[in-house]
């Protein structure tokens, strides 16, 4: 039997999720839910499922097995609360809310019901992410830096609003802070500085931050950089790099191609990132349904709470100027 799925929100990433679940034998689409009605009507057109602008009214109807909840950060909470409210396990997009307070009230509802929920940090399904644990399990990085630097990214208001995403740090470059927790363990300090905003000319109603960068301690003694920027059109791009005793592993791109240096100076390791990775991430998300077990899942609630517990912290270190202990 197929597993049956839902979506609320049917946005931009939404639509990867649907058309990846729209491949699969073994799933099918019953539910589309989203407050803008034309958006609704196309997705619907596209991907099929009944079409809705209440989530608890459409996981009342639709009796989903699964369903997807791609909000933007600010409006989360009443979807998640719903799933458990049906007893729907739910597949939540990064992050999981700008709220700390909302995302571990969730966390709370979905321990004590022992409802499955997984949270969208693609990245830690990637073969070259993959590689990277096992080498740096045995050889743990001394220092690390990344970051996400462009330019000024579309036209999504609520994106520029840092009440409502978070800032870049929170909502995009929180996937450059997973994987230094996923690869580095647990951060026990940070202290974040922000650049003025002298330096974004494209929109006077600008009110997240143009840049930032956050200094990490972790609780492994060593030390990380994350960097920001919507401030340079030549681009600038997605990138990770961390050195051990043995090892210099430098990820770039989007895609996160990873090119590793052993201390022999001869051995290098090219790994490409996958293109499909939506697909992979899906694929894992709906077997675990279909188990009910989240084996196979990388990223479950109570670990996305964390990178999001990071994130703020960083955030509260930015507004403050002053560092800021990581409380999980």
């Amino acid at each position: 039997m197929a597993v049956r799925v839902a979506y609320i929100a049917v946005g931009n990433i939404a639509g990867y999720h649907l058309a990846s679940v729209k491949k699969m034998p073994d799933a099918e689409i019953v539910g589309l839910c989203d407050i803008d009605k034309a958006r609704l009507e196309a997705r619907q057109k596209e991907f099929g499922g009944e079409a809705f602008t209440n989530p608890d009214q459409m996981l009342k109807a639709v009796k989903a097995d699964a369903c997807y909840i791609c909000l933007p950060p600010y409006a989360h909470g009443p979807a998640e609360m719903a799933c458990v409210k049906h007893k729907v396990p739910f597949f939540v997009e990064k992050p999981i809310s700008v709220n700390v307070k909302t995302a571990k009230k969730i966390a709370a509802a979905v321990k004590r019901t022992k409802l499955m929920a997984a949270v969208g940090y693609m990245n830690r399904y990637r073969a070259s992410v993959a590689r990277a644990k096992q080498l740096l399990a045995k050889d743990p990085p001394a220092i690390i830096y990344g970051g996400w630097i462009g330019g000024y990214p579309g036209t999504h208001p609520w994106l520029f609003d840092k009440k409502k995403s978070g800032g870049q740090l929170l909502e995009q470059s929180t996937h450059t802070v997973d994987l230094l927790r996923y690869l580095c363990g647990e951060a026990e300090a940070v202290a974040c500085y922000a650049a003025s905003n002298k330096f974004v000319s494209e929109a006077k109603t600008f009110k997240a931050d143009c840049a930032s960068t956050v200094a990490v301690r972790m609780k492994s003694g060593a030390v990380a950089n994350i960097m920001s920027a919507w401030v340079c059109r030549a681009g600038g791009g997605v990138f990770l790099s961390l050195f051990s005793p043995n090892y210099r592993i430098d990820f770039s791109g989007w895609n996160h191609d990873v090119k590793i240096y052993h201390a022999d100076g001869l051995h290098v390791e090219d790994i490409k990132g996958e293109t499909n990775i939506f697909e992979i991430e899906d694929r894992a998300w709906i077997n675990a349904v279909k188990a009910g077990k989240l084996n196979g899942v990388m990223s479950d609630y109570e670990d996305g709470l964390k990178s999001l517990i990071l994130c703020d912290a960083a955030n509260v270190s930015m507004s403050t100027r002053r560092p800021v202990k990581v409380k999980f």
